[in-house]
């Protein structure tokens, strides 16, 4: 609670932040607009001027008088735009538009205001935007600020959280040590964070230790990821994580979300989901995208409705920066969801267009995986075969190329959730898209091989070496289980490197798994092997009959009383004129021959 709703006191109009502020220069323009001058209102003779972007009023410069005398400010009239020529009505008034959220058939209930002072973002439609609205609409000299009026009855205050600054947990040595790391790992696979602006912003806040900064829970956020990643973590790792998690909890309930709020969740997903259970890692993405819908990251700053104050819209750095905070989030969000089998956090309109990639990092990717997926809820209009949206997604996962470990891995995580997905729905289509898997899984495999050498603890260095023998024993085919050998060789060598409780319950479950499908393989085996007790029958050669036909293969050929000429037989060209006249016209083969061996 800011100190001046603490006194009781609040401020009814956004123009009152600004007031306590020096004035610098002159404040009141010579020549005001239409909307300013009726209002008797300060005007500084922009188009538009700084008022009517306030308070959305259409603003206007009426055509200078006949005959009048305006001085003019040579010293600034060349910064001034042109001014327009508007006709005035028949009352002497100039007309004002209606506003485009409360004009007769608009249809904009849900386009939403953002307060970027607050980083506050609602729907118009919402309790807490009316009152601002229809203070709008009303063309009121003080309308109400974006504000939660009437919210409840304030019997209680609102719980604080006692926080950690983040100068007293590390120094500023150690700060630059764990962030090279990050820059160096992470912030390549993930492309969150500039570094140089990050170091900016980090040795300003070391050279300002007092006092607390929304900016400290980016800065453990890096803190812990540099620590996780180093040779030899920071003996205050776990102190960084709780510091941070204190901090982005009391901020997310207590205050105003901010752009480094949604980073510094951002960062704590990833740790989380190296370090803690899948449901807190599903979690914490998904507090991270309501951060970023209270925040208005996921609408461009020329699709709200209303901004107050104005922000600079063609700020690049901004904007991107904006959008790549938003479409990393909503990835990770997807993909975890996905992994774990989860729902993702649904938005029904989103303005913000996907970040330029660069070659800094894979960040682009992460996203393209994420939108390869199709909808875990099922339109059948829209897709009447879910087998088939998978395959096709299969197909475009198979198709894409890094020169990354991680998102190798990644890809193969995906393809194994696809698969098992195939797998329970339709035998067929698991079996036609077997091959496919196992070829993203040995890439996957030789992945984990890589970041193992360089000793790189993803956490799929062992998920998906793990979930890649769960799938070639489904597959259940000799190719595929002629696998199963590698890959618990690789299991075995992660638990080497990697001596802990997680990874050797995991090769153990591999033999485990391994000894099962084994175990079944020898039933099937012994099912089969009982034929061989059993002894055939002893029959003799069935033979042919044809109803008064006489067995061929015992006819006397020598004491039968009719003339055979073999040449006739091995020389189908040779027609016997002798017998012609006695048996008729003899046939040649193979022309005159029908297929029953009769003369045509």
């Amino acid at each position: 609670m800011s100190a001046e709703e603490g006194n009781g006191k609040r401020s009814l109009s956004p123009t009152s932040q600004l007031e306590g502020s020096p004035r610098l220069g002159r404040q009141r323009s010579r020549a005001a607009c239409a909307p300013c001058r009726h209002r008797k209102r300060k005007c500084d003779g922009r188009m538009p001027c700084g008022t009517c972007v306030r308070y959305e009023y259409n603003c206007e410069y009426t055509s200078a008088k006949r005959g009048s005398y305006v001085p003019v400010d040579h010293a600034s009239s060349e910064a001034l735009p042109p001014r327009p020529v508007v006709v005035a009505t028949e009352s002497g008034h100039v007309k004002r538009q209606p506003h485009p959220l409360t004009a007769p058939g608009a249809r904009f209930h849900h386009r939403g205001i953002l307060d970027p002072t607050k980083t506050r973002f609602v729907r118009a439609n919402s309790a807490i935007a009316f009152p601002r609205i229809l203070g709008m609409d009303l063309e009121a000299e003080s309308i109400p600020r974006l504000h939660s009026f009437a919210w409840h009855l304030g019997l209680r205050a609102e719980p604080q959280e006692e926080v950690t600054p983040v100068t007293s947990l590390m120094t500023w040595p150690e700060m630059q040590q764990l962030a090279e790391i990050y820059f160096r790992i992470v912030r390549v696979e993930i492309g969150l964070l500039d570094e140089a602006e990050f170091m900016i912003a980090a040795s300003t806040r070391f050279a300002n230790p007092q006092g607390q900064d929304d900016f400290d829970v980016v800065i453990f956020g890096v803190a812990a990821l540099g620590s996780f990643f180093a040779p030899t973590p920071h003996p205050r790792e776990n102190q960084f994580v709780a510091s941070s998690c204190t901090q982005l909890h009391e901020r997310t309930l207590s205050r105003s979300v901010t752009i480094n709020s949604v980073a510094g969740w951002i960062l704590r997903t990833l740790y989380l989901r190296l370090t803690g259970r899948p449901h807190a890692s599903w979690v914490s993405s998904c507090i991270t995208l309501h951060q970023v819908e209270a925040s208005g990251l996921h609408k461009e700053l020329q699709s709200i409705a209303v901004v107050y104050p104005a922000m600079p819209t063609t700020d690049n750095k901004l904007v991107q920066s904006r959008r790549k905070l938003f479409w990393i989030a909503k990835a990770l969000n997807v993909l975890l969801g996905f992994e774990y089998g989860r729902s993702k956090v649904h938005f029904e309109v989103v303005t913000t267009k996907k970040f330029a990639p660069d070659n800094t990092s894979h960040a682009h990717l992460i996203v393209e995986l994420a939108e390869i997926l199709p909808s875990d809820f099922v339109d059948p209009e829209q897709e009447p075969d879910p087998p088939a949206a998978l395959t096709s997604a299969l197909t475009t996962i198979e198709e894409m190329q890094s020169d990354s470990p991680w998102i190798n891995l990644l890809r193969a995580d995906v393809a194994f959730g696809i698969y098992r997905r195939l797998w329970l729905m339709s035998l067929t289509d698991a079996k036609d898209r077997a091959e496919s898997v196992m070829c993203i899984g040995k890439a996957g495999l030789k992945a984990s091989s890589q970041l193992l050498s360089t000793r790189t603890p993803w956490w799929n260095v062992l998920s998906t070496t793990f979930q890649f023998l769960c799938v070639v024993i489904a597959i259940d085919t000799p190719k595929s289980l002629g696998l199963v050998a590698g890959i618990v060789e690789q299991l075995r060598h992660i638990a080497q490197v990697y001596d802990t409780h997680m990874v050797r319950e995991a090769y153990n479950q591999a033999l485990s798994l391994a000894h099962m499908s084994r175990v079944r393989k020898e039933r099937e085996l012994q099912a089969l092997s009982a034929v061989n007790l059993l002894t055939p029958f002893e029959d003799p050669p069935t033979q042919a009959s044809s109803g008064n036909m006489p067995d061929l293969a015992n006819i006397d050929w020598s004491a039968m009383e009719m003339p055979f000429d073999w040449d006739i037989m091995l020389n189908p060209n040779l027609v016997v004129s002798s017998q012609q006249g006695q048996f008729g016209p003899v046939a040649t083969f193979p022309d005159q021959l029908g297929l029953d061996g009769r003369a045509r």
